[in-house]
């Protein structure tokens, strides 16, 4: 393992404070219990030295009668006695050798590491107390900034409602968008102290990471000199054992070698890795400006966008009946070439790309797989307006087959490409949405599979059943963007035959009370009860829609079967 290999477990130390003190009073008391062995070990031999001592007084004293028993016993007893006394010598300068040098040197790694493991324990409690404040400060100015752009967004949808509503005075409307401006202002400013957060935080996060590379440098070195201290002292111990007695050569040779086998690194690398790798580890954040829904349907409101979308499929309705009967239908077409596929698209006109998407509604619905399949992928993911040819044309093939599907295979292609269709409408990223598009695509999907069927057991099974346990369609902000598409829908629908003011009133507020009506039950399919339920009264208070009017939907509502 080299350095960076070691250094890239450092997230392994953060927030495992406890762990670490547990590691250091381990490594320490490993440490005290060498040296009482040690101490207990010098405590054996000089108990074995003064036994010894003992002994050789007790042979001093002794004597013997005759001359020649005395002579040999003397003899004997000398150098018994003396083989005794240096035998005792060598044991007391053995202990003294374990008391003072052995033992000093092992009190004095103890006292040096203590200083440094306090030292590190505490610093890095610190680290995660200022790690705390980070997260903290960070997840205070994303909720700020969150809150504050849905503000935005109850804001915009209010500018909406008070530009297309008949019954609210221009003075009223004015104050409005002044309101707006001024929540968008306070937006901005919130934004760009987010910004500025995320990148103190990132900030921290590489100062945390200087610091924990730090913090396991000490701690290797520690273990280091804890295992050479060891291996030192064990080293000299042995060397003195061997000097005692030549029986302990070959156990100290034993043991040497099994030293000079020990391989320190392995012993390192096993001290790191003992840590168990954390569930998630702080990452650097990328700043991404707050997206939904909501927020890009009123935006596509404010600019037109979604107003020319509409327009565009209501001026060519006509023209997509006919390239079905005569282009399609006529021919029965079950492909399409990658010429053929190539010039259309090069045309890059509504009815070119509404032909290619009819061509593949086609095969889909006739259970064919074509060629082409990443090419049609590609202009879904090009716009909104593709998106919403495609289920324009799904549309079409449903309604002249009277919404039912004929084979299995072919209503499994149809689950298949209507979930393809929900996950383009959402820009992922590895772990989370980075940007939401235009929800129309979804509102046509999820009305006309209402609709869409296959017999099973000579019972309908719709194709919402297939889609309607998708998130995407569960979420508040897609349940919202769509109501609010149907009120704008409803607000800017063109009112004839009326002259009076009071008449067009009274016709925009049953326009209202339709679109929602449509809307509300369309979500119900999806959603429960009484999370629509809030929708409704929501806008219908906002829309001054009539009392009676707004009692018989909630009633109706509430009264709603799911399938």
């Amino acid at each position: 393992m080299n350095q960076t290999q070691k250094l890239a477990y450092y997230p392994n130390l953060l927030g495992q404070s406890e762990r670490i003190i547990q590691q250091n009073v381990e490594s320490k008391r490993g440490l005290e219990e060498y040296l009482a062995i040690l101490q207990e070990r010098a405590n054996i031999e000089d108990q074995y030295a003064k036994s010894l001592h003992r002994l050789s007084q007790q042979i001093d004293r002794s004597r013997y009668l005759t001359s020649y028993e005395y002579n040999s016993i003397t003899y004997l007893r000398e150098q018994l006695v003396n083989q005794l006394r240096q035998k005792i010598e060598r044991l007391e300068n053995f202990v003294d050798f374990i008391r003072s040098e052995i033992a000093e040197q092992v009190k004095e790694i103890i006292l040096n590491q203590n200083q440094v493991q306090r030292k590190i324990i505490d610093e890095m409690k610190g680290l995660e107390w200022d790690l705390q404040d980070k997260q903290d400060d960070l997840m205070s100015g994303k909720l700020d900034y969150k809150l504050q752009a849905r503000e935005l967004e109850q804001s915009g949808i209010q500018d909406m409602i008070y530009q297309y509503s008949l019954d609210i005075s221009e003075d009223k409307a004015i104050k409005q968008v002044s309101k707006t401006q001024q929540i968008q202002q306070e937006c901005v400013k919130l934004e760009r102290d987010f910004e500025i957060i995320v990148l103190s935080y990132n900030e921290f996060i590489d100062v945390y990471k200087t610091k924990m590379e730090s913090y396991l440098s000490q701690m290797e070195q520690q273990e280091q000199q804890k295992l050479l201290v060891q291996k030192d002292t064990l080293m000299k111990l042995f060397l003195f054992e061997s000097s005692i007695s030549k029986q302990s050569l070959q156990d100290t040779e034993k043991l040497n070698d099994q030293i000079r086998k020990t391989n320190l690194q392995d012993v390192i690398e096993n001290f790191i890795m003992k840590y168990q790798r954390p569930q998630e580890a702080p990452r650097i954040l990328e700043f991404r400006p707050y997206s939904s829904f909501l927020s890009k349907t009123i935006e596509s409101m404010r600019s037109q966008e979604y107003q020319k979308l509409k327009d565009v499929i209501k001026a060519h309705n006509d023209t997509f009946y006919n390239i079905y009967e005569d282009y399609v239908k006529k021919n029965n077409l079950q492909t399409i070439e990658e010429q053929e596929l190539t010039h259309l698209i090069s045309r890059n006109s509504v009815q070119a790309i509404y032909k290619i998407m009819q061509i593949h509604i086609n095969c889909v619905w006739n259970a064919n797989e074509i060629q082409n399949n990443e090419t049609i992928v590609g202009l879904l993911r090009q716009s909104t307006q593709n998106r919403l040819l495609w289920c324009q044309a799904l549309e079409i093939q449903a309604n002249k087959s009277n919404y039912k599907v004929q084979s299995n295979d072919a209503y499994e292609q149809l689950i298949k490409w209507s979930q393809k269709i929900i996950n383009l409408v959402l820009l992922m990223s590895y772990i989370e949405c980075i940007e939401f598009l235009d929800a129309s695509p979804l509102r046509k999907l999820i009305t006309v599979s209402s609709l869409i069927h296959i017999a099973v057991q000579n019972k309908k099974h719709f194709l919402m059943y297939n889609i309607k346990d998708n998130k995407v369609l569960q979420t508040a902000d897609f349940i919202e963007a769509s109501v609010v598409q149907a009120v704008y829908d409803a607000l800017v629908e063109e009112i004839k035959e009326v002259t009076t003011q009071e008449e067009r009133i009274r016709k925009q507020k049953i326009n209202i009370l339709t679109q929602l009506s449509k809307i509300c039950f369309t979500l119900l399919q999806f959603n429960p009860v009484s999370v629509i339920k809030i929708y409704a009264e929501n806008y219908l208070k906002q829309l001054s829609v009539a009392q009676d009017a707004t009692e018989n939907l909630m009633f109706q509502i509430e009264s709603f079967e799911q399938f």
